[in-house]
């Protein structure tokens, strides 16, 4: 079988309602923070809080495959979900970074769940194995990276910093490498997924492990 001629297996594993919730909820904190430190008004933090928490999955479906919307707008628990969290963050903002750490955590474990659920949308819409990791990747980072484009900000995601986009990206290839491989049912494949994304975020965040520039460019000599 060659590396594009897979067959899909959206169907083989579906994040339980509750986790995903609680991903959408913890991205809908980080993007109400985000408007907040902006100093937008109520309409703004909403919906800096949606882009956040949906705008990955709006990206992968918009470019890649096309197949109607995107769940955060199909399904009405998800908008609650984060318009929830953009109200409570707005309410208790102080209270809210002081669980950073909780805060953090939670959204390692959202990182490999929306990558996994990336790749599986992506399979199941009958794309490459390199496609269905792209899509994955913007399932888990794309949010990041239209809230940074919205207030005007150089993207994250393109600067040095700790290993987040990168450890997206691995997941993705993870998850397909022990669905497809390793003779681990799907199910399987995504718990080990989840749990490797999650401690391999966690730890970039304990010891700072970082990514470096490519290129910078010397200083021009003075005149």
């Amino acid at each position: 079988m060659l590396l594009g001629e897979i067959q899909p297996t959206g169907a083989d594993f579906e994040i339980p309602v509750s986790f995903t919730l609680l991903a959408f909820f913890t991205f809908g904190i980080t993007g109400a923070l985000a408007g907040l430190r902006r100093g937008y008004d109520f309409i703004g933090v909403v919906a800096l809080a949606m882009i956040t928490a949906g705008g990955g999955g709006l990206i992968r479906d918009g470019l890649l495959i096309s197949e109607g919307p995107a769940n955060i707008v199909t399904n009405g628990q998800y908008l609650v979900v984060v318009l929830l969290a953009a109200v409570l963050t707005a309410l208790f903002h102080r209270y809210v970074q002081r669980l950073g750490r909780v805060i953090a955590i939670v959204d390692a474990l959202g990182l490999g769940a929306f990558a996994v659920y990336g790749v599986q949308r992506s399979l199941a819409a009958g794309l490459s194995i390199p496609a269905s990791i792209l899509g994955g990747t913007l399932t888990a980072v794309g949010g990041g990276l239209l809230r940074d484009i919205l207030v005007r900000e150089e993207p994250l995601l393109f600067k040095p910093g700790q290993f987040y986009a990168l450890v997206a990206i691995g997941g993705c290839g993870l998850f397909i490498a022990l669905s497809r491989w390793s003779g681990r049912s799907p199910r399987d494949a995504a718990i080990i997924t989840i749990a490797a994304v999650t401690t391999l975020r966690i730890l970039a965040i304990r010891y700072n492990w970082r990514t470096t520039a490519v290129y910078i460019e010397p200083p021009k000599p003075s005149a």
